[in-house]
């Protein structure tokens, strides 16, 4: 079966295409980033056993001096693209909880079609139930359009009339504890 066009999909589905995508280029990101830090890492350790074999088996010189002062050069430059490597850790982090976010709203987006599905027709879905973390998107089957309906706007409307009642009920509760 073909892979319908991202224009005829739900948007749920749209979402978790989107967090798939992410989350796998993400961790190959992060895979060569790792790499790049072992590498300037081991440029580091490299340039240091240099310096020491120049300064110890090396008669002293000017040509001497500089070479050593090259490496140090070389040294400093692996410490700022180390230093440089934690900052696209820091990025990385940030895209995760990027990908969290994306992750939450499709999981109340899936929660009001399965709302809305269940009210347009109770006999033919039952709702399933649904586990506290925003990762079911990631695991959630693909499925066909939305059912459209002539009052699926009332269903809609019903739906988060019933959620901020309550929302109300809770904040008058906290309300009457204090």
């Amino acid at each position: 079966m073909p892979e319908p066009k991202p224009s005829e999909q739900a948007i749920p589905d749209q979402l978790k295409q989107i967090a798939t995508e992410q989350e796998g280029g993400a961790e190959r990101v992060l895979g060569q980033i790792e790499v790049v830090q072992h590498s300037f890492e081991e440029i580091q350790s490299l340039t240091k056993e240099v310096q020491d074999l120049l300064r110890n088996h090396v008669e002293p010189s000017e040509e001497l001096d500089k070479l050593i002062d090259l490496m140090e050069q070389i040294g400093f430059h692996a410490d700022n693209g180390g230093y440089n490597i934690q900052g696209a850790f820091d990025l990385y982090q940030y895209q995760d909880v990027v990908r969290q976010k994306l992750e939450k709203v499709g999981r109340s987006l899936i929660e009001v079609s399965q709302y809305v599905l269940s009210r347009l027709s109770p006999a033919e879905m039952e709702m399933p139930k649904m586990a506290p973390a925003g990762r079911d998107i990631m695991e959630r089957e693909a499925q066909v359009h939305d059912v459209k309906k002539e009052d699926a706007d009332s269903v809609v409307a019903e739906f988060f009339a019933k959620a901020m009642a309550e929302k109300a009920a809770k904040e008058a509760g906290k309300a009457g504890k204090a």
